[in-house]
C-alpha cells in the first residue's frame, strides 16, 4: 500500500485538492484492490478554509508527512507569504528521506519558501512563473510546460497539467495498464508528456479550424507501420512542412515527438501484459530495430525494456 499525504494549506485551491483526491483517495466502484492510502493533513492538525470560503477537513497534522511516501502540494493562495518554521521542516524531511514530493500549480511556491527549489527545475501555472523566478531565483522555472521530473520533487501546471501528473504517477506506481483504465474510468487522456506546452495561442487562425482528432485516431491504428511526417501530412492533405506547424499549434508537440510517445506507451502496455520477445514488441511499435527501440524507450521511461517489464509484468494468476 504506498502512502500519500495531500498538504492542504491555507486558501487552498479546491479545484487542485479534488484532482489530486481523485487519483489517490477515491475509492471507485470497481472489484480493484485499493492501491493508495490517502490521508489529509494541515499544518496544525485543523481544518483550512479553501480559496472559495469553504472549510476543508483534514486526517491530522505535519506528522502525516513523515509517514508518506509521496507528499503532494495542491495550489493555494497567497502565494508570496512564508510558510511556518514547522511546515518548512516537514517538508524538507520528506525530501531529505527519499519521498517523492509533488506540487500542484501554485504548490510549487510552497517548496520555494521551504528552500527546496535553489538548483532544482520546477513548472507553476503560465500565469505566475515570472513571480516564481523573481522569488526564487536559484530556481530553474520551466515555463509553459505541463510538469517537470527533477529526481523526488515532482511539479505541474495548473490543474489539467496536475492531473496528467497524478496519472503519470500512477503510472510509475502501479504500470500504464492500471493507469489506462484509471484514465478512462476519469474520462480524460490516457498520457500528456511533461514538456507538452501548458498555454498554446494561436498566431496562426487557421491552425484553430484543422480538426485532428481523424488523425490521431487514424495514427494510433497503424503504430506499428514505419509512417513519415509526409505521410501524416498526406491524410489531411497538407504539405509537411505546415503540418508539422499545425500541429504543433494544436497538440503542443511535434508530429514525430507525439509518434514516438504513443508507440513507447504502446510498447509499455505490451511489456507489462504479454511474453513476447523485446524485438517482436519493437517491430510491432513501428521501430525501425530493435536498438532505435530501446534507445527511445529509455529516453522517456528511464528504464530498458527488459528492467521495465521485470518492475511492471502483471503476475500470472
Amino acid at each position: 500500500m504506498h502512502r500519500v499525504a495531500a498538504l492542504a494549506l491555507e486558501g487552498v485551491v479546491a479545484l487542485d485538492f479534488g484532482a489530486v483526491a481523485q487519483f489517490f483517495g477515491h475509492r471507485h466502484r470497481d472489484p480493484e484492490p485499493v492501491r493508495y492510502e490517502f490521508h489529509v493533513a494541515s499544518a496544525d492538525g485543523k481544518p483550512v478554509r479553501t480559496g472559495i470560503g469553504v472549510p476543508l477537513g483534514v486526517h491530522g497534522g505535519l506528522e502525516l508527512l513523515d509517514a508518506a511516501d509521496t507528499v503532494v502540494i495542491p495550489g493555494y493562495e497567497p502565494i508570496t507569504e512564508p510558510l511556518g518554521p514547522a511546515t518548512v521542516a516537514a517538508l524538507r524531511r520528506a525530501v531529505d528521506r527519499g519521498a517523492r514530493v509533488v506540487s500542484i500549480c501554485t504548490g510549487a511556491f510552497a517548496l520555494g519558501h521551504a528552500g527546496l527549489l535553489d538548483g532544482r527545475e520546477v513548472t507553476t501555472h503560465w500565469a505566475v512563473t515570472d513571480e516564481l523566478t523573481r522569488l526564487f531565483p536559484e530556481t530553474t522555472v520551466q515555463p509553459n510546460v505541463l510538469y517537470v521530473r527533477d529526481g523526488n520533487l515532482l511539479s505541474s501546471g495548473g490543474v489539467a497539467a496536475g492531473i496528467d501528473l497524478c496519472l503519470d504517477i500512477v503510472r510509475e506506481d502501479f504500470g500504464a495498464e492500471y493507469a489506462n483504465k484509471i484514465a478512462r474510468r476519469s474520462v480524460i487522456a490516457p498520457h500528456r508528456a511533461g514538456d507538452q506546452a501548458q498555454f498554446i495561442e494561436h498566431d496562426d487562425p487557421a491552425a484553430t479550424n484543422i480538426d485532428m482528432a481523424d488523425l490521431l485516431v487514424w495514427l494510433d491504428e497503424r503504430l506499428d507501420q514505419p509512417l513519415t511526417v509526409a505521410d501524416m501530412a498526406h491524410h489531411i492533405g497538407y504539405s509537411p512542412r505546415s503540418f508539422g506547424r499545425h500541429f504543433q499549434a494544436q497538440i503542443g508537440t511535434s508530429p514525430w515527438k507525439w509518434l514516438t510517445r504513443q508507440r513507447v506507451t504502446r510498447a509499455r502496455q505490451l511489456l507489462e501484459t504479454c511474453d513476447l520477445p523485446i524485438d517482436q514488441i519493437a517491430r510491432r511499435c513501428g521501430f525501425e530495430s530493435t536498438v532505435a527501440f530501446r534507445r527511445r524507450f529509455r529516453d522517456l521511461v528511464h528504464l530498458s525494456p527488459s528492467d521495465y517489464r521485470r518492475a511492471f509484468r502483471a503476475p500470472v494468476s
